[in-house]
C-alpha cells in the first residue's frame, strides 16, 4: 500500500452541465477526502438529446482539475448518451475509462448506489480493492415506493459493498430495514466547507461598526429568517412553513424572510400566496443562488428555518451553524442527531408536521434566547468540517485495508 492512499470516487450524482447542483454535497465529501488522500472522481452523466450535445459538454468540463487546500485532483464527468435501461450507458461510460487505466486505486468509494453502483462494484472487484458506499438518498425511508427492478439493483450493490457510510444514523436504520446483510456500517456526516461558511468579517466605517456587525453588537432582536432548499414542496413543505410563519409576520411588522433556492417555475405559486397575504417585500424568493451568495445570506440573517417532511441531515443546517446562526427545524430524519428536541444551544427542534401554534411558541423562545456564535461554529467545525470528515473516511479506508 502506498504512503498516500489512492482513492477513486465513483459518483452517481455530481454537479455537471446537465444538473449544476445535483450532488453538490458529494462534491464536498470528495474535497474532504482530498485533504487526506490522493483522489480522482468519475461521475457518469447521462445526456438526453443529440450526440453533438454530449460532445459539447465533454469539451466544456468533461475533465477538470480541482484544487483543495493545496491538493490537486481530477474530476472526470463521463457524459454519454442516455440509454434505456440507464445502467447500460453508465456501465459503458465507466468501462471507457476503466479499461485504459494505468494505475490501481486502493479503495473505490461509491456515492449513492444507483445508477453507478453496479459498474463501480464490478471494476473494484476486478481490481481486488474494497468498495465503500456513501449513501445520501432519502428513498430508503420509503423503499417500497422505489420500482422493484431498481430495489433489486440497489440491494445487490449495498450487499457487495465492503463498508457502508450513511450520512446519518436515521438513514442507517432505514437502509438496514430495506437491505438485509449489509457489511460494516460507519455513520459519516455531510461536509461543510468551514473556510467559506463562516461568520461575517467585522464591518466598520471610519472605525464605527456598521451592518451585521452593528446589529450583532447591539444585540438586535431576531428579525431576519432564512430558508435554503430546493423548494420541493412535497419534501420541504414550503406551503406549510409559509402558513405557519404568516401569523408571526402579521403580528410583528419588523420580521422579514428570504427563501433561497428552487427553480422559478416552483416559486410562482408561493409568490402569489405571499402577495395575497399582504406580505410582499417582507417574504422574498430569490431563486437559485451560488455558494458565495448563500454564505452572505447566512451571515446577514438571524436564524435558519426548515419545515421538511423527510430528510437525512441537510447540509444547510451545518452551514448555518458554521456561520454562527441557530436553526429551527421539524423533527425528521437524522436532524435530531445534532439538534436536540425543543430549545437547545443550537436552535429549536419542532415536532414533525408542526403547525401555526407550535411555530409561534417555538419562535417566542428562540427570540428570547441569547445565541453564541462561537459555540455554534465550534460544533460545526468539530463534526462537519473537511478536516473532520476527511479523517473519518481515511480511518474507514485504513480499517478495510488492514
Amino acid at each position: 500500500m502506498s504512503a498516500q492512499l489512492k482513492i477513486l470516487h465513483v459518483a452517481s450524482w455530481y454537479p455537471s452541465e446537465v444538473h449544476p447542483s445535483l450532488g453538490n454535497f458529494i462534491e464536498r465529501h470528495v474535497e474532504a477526502v482530498a485533504t487526506a488522500c490522493e483522489v480522482e472522481v468519475w461521475a457518469p452523466v447521462p445526456v438526453r438529446g443529440s450526440a453533438g450535445r454530449v460532445v459539447k459538454m465533454r469539451e466544456k468540463n468533461g475533465t477538470e482539475l480541482r484544487e483543495v487546500e493545496g491538493q490537486t485532483f481530477t474530476v472526470r464527468r463521463l457524459y454519454h448518451e442516455a440509454t434505456r435501461p440507464q445502467l447500460v450507458g453508465v456501465a459503458r461510460s465507466v468501462a471507457s475509462v476503466a479499461s485504459k487505466m494505468d494505475w490501481t486505486p486502493d479503495v473505490v468509494p461509491l456515492h449513492v448506489a444507483y445508477p453507478a453502483g453496479s459498474a463501480a462494484v464490478a471494476w473494484a472487484k476486478k481490481w481486488g480493492v474494497p468498495v465503500v458506499l456513501t449513501e445520501h438518498w432519502t428513498a430508503y425511508q420509503d423503499f417500497g415506493a422505489v420500482p422493484w427492478w431498481r430495489r433489486r439493483v440497489i440491494r445487490d450493490v449495498v450487499k457487495r459493498a465492503d463498508a457502508v457510510c450513511p450520512v446519518s444514523a436515521d438513514l442507517r436504520e432505514a437502509m438496514a430495514a430495506a437491505v438485509s446483510g449489509m457489511g460494516q456500517v460507519h455513520v459519516v456526516p455531510n461536509v461543510v466547507d468551514t473556510a467559506r461558511f463562516k461568520p461575517a468579517e467585522e464591518e466598520t466605517l471610519a472605525g464605527v461598526p456598521v451592518g451585521a456587525t452593528r446589529r450583532r453588537l447591539e444585540g438586535h432582536a431576531m428579525q431576519r429568517l432564512l430558508h435554503v432548499s430546493s423548494m420541493n414542496d412535497d419534501q420541504k413543505n414550503i406551503t406549510g412553513l409559509l402558513e405557519a410563519l404568516s401569523p408571526l409576520f402579521k403580528a410583528n411588522p419588523a420580521l422579514k424572510a428570504k427563501f433561497v433556492g428552487g427553480e422559478q417555475a416552483r416559486l410562482d405559486g408561493h409568490r402569489s400566496w405571499v402577495e395575497a397575504q399582504g406580505l410582499e417585500g417582507r417574504i422574498v424568493f430569490t431563486g437559485p443562488l451560488g455558494t458565495s451568495e448563500v454564505v452572505k445570506h447566512m451571515q446577514t440573517h438571524d436564524v435558519l428555518v426548515l419545515n421538511s417532511r423527510r430528510e437525512n441531515f441537510p447540509c444547510v443546517i451545518a452551514e448555518a451553524w458554521a456561520c454562527g446562526i441557530p436553526v429551527m427545524s421539524t423533527d425528521v430524519g437524522g436532524i435530531r442527531e445534532h439538534l436536540p428536541s425543543g430549545l437547545s444551544e443550537r436552535g429549536f427542534l419542532l415536532p414533525a408536521e408542526a403547525g401555526e401554534t407550535e411555530w409561534q411558541k417555538a419562535w417566542m423562545q428562540v427570540g428570547q434566547t441569547t445565541w453564541h456564535e462561537e459555540s455554534l461554529r465550534a460544533y460545526a467545525e468539530t463534526h462537519f468540517s473537511m478536516k473532520a470528515v476527511g479523517a473519518a473516511y481515511k480511518e474507514v479506508y485504513l480499517g478495510l485495508l488492514g
